[in-house]
């Protein structure tokens, strides 16, 4: 099997690949995946992966077996390229999966990358597959889905503020007491890792613009939630943290975020298995849930422990 850069001349076997029977998707339909966003990587994107360079923020590659096309995968970094996702692993044969899985995380490597994440379906063979290629689970989340028409209740808001760039460190104070260690031990340990994760070709800055915004309830002198609100072409998205402490406020908090997204079109918003109580208050408020999806990473770099002088233990001095 050969694992190799995807080109222009691959468009047409990839498009005939998409519709071969046994091709599955092994990366999760999150949003925005699922319906009514796009379901598949379409064809025009495949086009426009196959036009474009690969480089040390993205790239796609194909597994070729006796010249016939077995799999693709699409992988993308986060802002400063210190984590990568696989956005996409569709493949007709497990080998596939496991050699494309291992030489895209030999090229975000390359890159500095520190880990991959990668999001498949709960019960799914991706998992099995996905450990195969070095991956570990370490977290799982539901997928919840309020549908159209609905109706904020206002009444019991809260309201937020916009996150500004003075609230950096009190962001990260929250993510360590909303978080588990086991979560955190995967994800970030630091400050830098932890600014690391957003979701952008870029660090998080303070805009007007983009279709992602970002939201802070503030107690106090420190933070107590935060809201992110990504706007789709059909679809919207709402992903919350909220400190422990604060989880009975959860149902206004909810109520808030709903204010900030379109009632005519649908809202799906995320909980993993250590956010009970907020997948709980989206039920409360209308969502039903709409899948289920296991979380994995790969550490690309091992994490060693920094050398401190220690205080001596002297006996009888």
């Amino acid at each position: 099997m050969m694992i190799r850069a995807v080109r222009p001349i691959d468009v047409a076997a990839l498009r005939a690949f998409l519709g071969r029977a046994g091709a599955v998707e092994l990366t999760t339909h999150t949003w925005p995946k699922v319906q009514p966003e796009s379901g598949h990587l379409p064809l025009m994107g495949l086009l426009g992966q196959a036009l474009g360079q690969n480089g040390r923020r993205r790239g796609m590659w194909v597994a070729a077996v006796d010249g016939r096309l077995a799999g693709y995968a699409v992988a993308r970094a986060r802002c400063d390229g210190m984590v990568w996702d696989v956005e996409h692993l569709h493949t007709a044969e497990q080998a596939a999966a496991i050699e494309l899985l291992e030489h895209l995380c030999g090229q975000a490597a390359q890159a500095g990358a520190r880990r991959v994440f990668l999001d498949v379906p709960a019960g799914s063979d991706g998992v099995d597959l996905a450990c195969r290629a070095g991956f570990e689970r370490y977290a799982s989340s539901d997928l919840m889905r309020l549908a159209p028409p609905f109706r904020a209740n206002k009444n019991i808001a809260l309201a937020a503020r916009p996150r500004l760039r003075s609230d950096e460190h009190e962001l990260f104070r929250l993510y360590n007491a909303a978080v588990p260690a086991p979560v955190r031990a995967a994800e970030a340990m630091t400050y830098e890792e932890w600014s690391a994760l957003h979701r952008g070709s870029k660090k998080w800055a303070p805009t007007l613009f983009g279709d992602r915004h970002q939201f802070v309830w503030e107690l106090g002198s420190g933070l107590i939630g935060w809201l992110e609100v990504v706007y789709g072409q059909k679809s919207q998205f709402l992903e919350f943290m909220v400190h422990p402490q604060y989880e009975s406020m959860l149902d206004r908090l909810i109520a808030y975020a709903l204010t900030q997204v379109s009632e005519k079109a649908p809202v799906y918003a995320a909980a993993r298995d250590y956010q009970s109580a907020i997948a709980s208050a989206l039920e409360r408020a209308g969502f039903a849930p709409a899948g289920e999806v296991e979380i994995l990473v790969r550490q690309l770099a091992a994490r060693v422990p920094e050398p401190k002088l220690m205080p001596a233990n002297v006996l009888g001095g």
